[in-house]
């Protein structure tokens, strides 16, 4: 039987030590792509689906599950993938004031998809999918480290298990930045944690240059500078690498102001998504059971994710429940609920928290919905429904 407890050197020797737990997390991730790609394969061969019913925007788009197909790197090019890939083959543009725009996703990956792109024989997808992976692969390891640098009374592999079975971590393989994302603001949170405030902030800077979340953590890094350094610390040369965190973002709204004569295109263009920073009761007025499902769930990650904010500001640091809740709170002001689970999925105190329940039972019981809820959602996620 394998022992899956083995926490491996704990010391400060950095990040990138590859002890014990952190070449199990990576074989861990590797079966795990393994296992949820045939998977995948073969539901989405064995199903005939009907188009989504749950959102009215998908039928009047036309949007229908696409052929059955054994190719396995296209099942990795599903919604978003499509902006993503638009980026590297057409670079950013406007579509006129009232339409969308790929102008709302952020340039590092994108950058990364084309970098790759050679190495995959000009597939952009592959090339996508090659990023993703190895971005997750690197995630987890760092989510090691972190457990075992700062959280010794946690088995440092229990957290990787927890990201691995989230519903909807099928998206950490797909043609989006969430595995980017998440690798880099775990590399942030670990050198803010030992101090080293300079690199944490080029970390949370490339952050910001990949998710508008990004933005978010310098919340976390403000947090820990006071912690470690006191209150006089933000008005002392020690803030100064503070002011690069957010660089990234800000780099990316100067070129919109360069290239469209507009600082502030990003939040305009997010309204023509559907983000406009107002809630309409209609929105949320009950229409058919998969429309409700998908509310029910978002509203329920929703409440999961506050609630272990709040818990994780006495449990585990007041920088992690201060991220979460701050991350969340803005991402609801947006007047919508959509994408909720998979927003919450790159929260990663999440797993710290997930991985800290004293009770068998509980986390037995955790691990299992999960599993469910991803299995439904990979299916849902290949035959162009909405998983949020």
């Amino acid at each position: 039987m394998v022992n899956f407890s083995s926490t491996g050197n704990s010391g400060p020797q950095g990040l990138f030590q590859f002890n014990p737990a952190v070449r199990r997390s990576a074989a861990m991730v590797v079966i795990w792509l393994v296992i949820v790609n045939g998977f995948a394969l073969v539901a989405f061969n064995r199903l005939n689906l009907a188009p989504d019913s749950a959102f009215r925007w998908i039928a009047r788009a036309g949007i229908t599950p696409p052929a059955q197909s054994w190719e396995i790197v296209d099942i990795h090019n599903r919604w978003d993938s499509y902006w993503y890939l638009d980026i590297v083959k057409e670079g950013y543009y406007l579509r006129g004031e009232k339409g969308i725009a790929n102008v709302v996703f952020f340039p590092l990956y994108p950058f990364l998809i084309r970098t790759v792109a050679p190495l995959a024989g000009g597939d952009p997808v592959l090339a996508g999918w090659m990023v993703s992976s190895v971005f997750l692969v690197l995630a987890a390891a760092v989510l090691v480290r972190l457990a075992q640098r700062f959280h010794p009374e946690i088995d440092p592999l229990m957290p990787v298990l927890f990201l691995l079975a989230y519903p909807t971590a099928f998206i950490l393989n797909a043609v989006y930045s969430e595995s980017l994302f998440l690798f880099l603001s775990l590399a942030a949170v670990y050198y803010a944690r030992e101090e080293k405030f300079l690199t944490a902030s080029l970390f949370v800077a490339l952050a910001s240059a990949t998710r508008i979340a990004g933005l978010f953590l310098c919340v976390l890094l403000l947090v820990e500078l006071i912690q470690s350094r006191g209150w006089k610390s933000l008005f002392s040369r020690r803030v100064w690498p503070l002011f690069i965190a957010p660089s990234g973002a800000f780099g990316f709204f100067c070129y919109h102001w360069a290239a469209f004569g507009d600082f502030f295109l990003y939040l305009k263009i997010q309204y023509n998504w559907g983000r406009d920073f107002e809630f309409a009761a209609a929105d949320y007025m009950m229409r058919n059971s998969p429309y409700w499902i998908n509310m029910v769930t978002d509203l329920l990650f929703m409440a999961l994710v506050m609630v272990m904010g709040l818990l994780a500001l006495k449990r585990l640091r007041i920088s992690y429940g201060l991220y979460m809740l701050v991350s969340m709170g803005i991402a609801l002001s947006t007047g919508t609920f959509l994408a909720v689970t998979r927003y919450s999925m790159m929260l990663f105190p999440i797993y710290l928290m997930a991985a800290s329940v004293g009770s068998v039972l509980g986390r037995g019981a955790w691990m299992l919905t999960s599993v469910l809820l991803l299995a439904m959602n990979i299916i849902a996620f290949l035959n162009h429904y909405w998983v949020g």
